[in-house]
């Protein structure tokens, strides 16, 4: 399968997706999130820090089951695929540009 912008899927997301979303075979799993991403409205919910720079963080879906989408750009390589560095619960701590607060501490207060 072919897309448009392709994102390199790391073992640790499609170990964390097994865990965490449903436990599918590895090539499915990657086929999942490359569609997640493809979507044009994809839904942006906040930022998640990777190596100290800032990364956005997707929502998508598989059946009932929400899940959130890091992707990092590479820097070093011109031409590198962004890297889905894993895969977050909805309940997950992550940061909102609004607000500049973590999502799970405003939930706790």
């Amino acid at each position: 399968m072919r897309f448009e912008q392709p994102y390199y899927v790391s073992t640790h997301a499609v170990q964390r997706f097994k865990k965490r979303v449903a436990n599918l075979p590895t090539r499915v799993i990657r086929v999942i999130i490359q569609i997640a991403l493809q979507h044009s409205g994809k839904q942006l919910v906040g930022y998640q820090v990777y190596n100290r720079r800032k990364c956005p963080v997707y929502k998508a879906q598989y059946r009932d089951k929400e899940y959130l989408i890091p992707v990092i750009a590479e820097r070093k390589k011109a031409n590198a695929w962004p890297v889905v560095p894993t895969i977050l619960k909805p309940d997950m701590r992550i940061y909102t540009e609004r607000v500049r607060k973590c999502k799970s501490r405003q939930q706790q207060v």
